[in-house]
């Protein structure tokens, strides 16, 4: 005896696959769903997490850290940078210290540099390097100038001394102009008390990109020393005299 049994039609046709594809779709849809839920948690943790704001440099040393434009310096910062760049330029002395070989400190005797005939002492011509180029020229003239014979051989040596320092004052994007109140004192044999030549000045300074690239372990004294006063990423552009009001 046969039995027959009645083909079912529609949804529940065994050839039809809507069914399957439903399935499948909401399988995945599901999956998507739970992909997204966890990517918001993610992300979510992420915005939660405090500022990352310490950097550790090629050096060792870490440091905190904040962004800013990049025309943009704290007022600190620009003290900083005139305190430090002048002192070094206006400090003179003929025994320096460089690196030794073993990795300590050793002292040589300066022999300056020459500079259209002039002469200034080896730091004064790195400590140009924070001035733009068409003011650095002329101004390491003017120290050549100021800068007694003496100092390279040892009978004079000076200390830059700044009385006060204004907060900057922005005038433009990215540019800001300094007060500088102080004395170059100049100790020789003649006056061993020192003399002081007064140094006051307005001076202008700009934002300039600074190195990004770090230096060669080989590089030379000269070469670090260039590298750290451009390192800040501002340079002096002018000098006027202060005028007393």
């Amino acid at each position: 005896m046969t039995i027959l049994r009645e083909k079912k039609t529609g949804l529940l046709a065994i050839d039809n696959l809507q069914p399957l594809f439903v399935l499948v779709s909401l399988f995945l849809g599901a999956i998507n769903l739970l992909l997204l839920l966890s990517l918001m948690i993610a992300t979510y943790r992420v915005a939660g997490r405090p500022e990352t704001r310490l950097v550790q440099l090629v050096d060792g040393r870490s440091v905190l850290t904040e962004p800013i434009d990049h025309l943009e310096r704290s007022p600190e910062t620009i003290r900083r940078f005139t305190r430090e760049s002048l002192a070094m330029m206006f400090t003179w002395n003929a025994v320096t210290q460089v690196p030794g070989a073993d990795g300590g400190v050793q002292s040589t005797t300066d022999q300056g540099v020459d500079v259209d005939g002039g002469m200034v002492t080896t730091r004064s011509w790195q400590a140009s390097f924070a001035f733009s180029e068409d003011f650095r020229a002329p101004f390491l003239d003017g120290v050549a100038e100021m800068t007694p014979p003496e100092v390279f051989t040892g009978d004079a040596q000076s200390v830059f001394n700044v009385t006060t320092l204004s907060d900057p004052l922005a005038v433009d994007e990215g540019e800001w102009v300094v007060e500088l109140v102080g004395n170059l004192i100049i100790f020789d044999q003649e006056t061993p008390r020192g003399r002081a030549v007064p140094f006051n000045k307005e001076i202008l300074i700009r934002a300039v990109e600074p190195p990004s690239d770090p230096l060669a372990e080989d590089a030379t004294p000269i070469q670090q020393a260039v590298y750290q006063v451009r390192s800040a990423g501002l340079e002096i552009t002018a000098m006027n005299e202060l005028i007393e009001e």
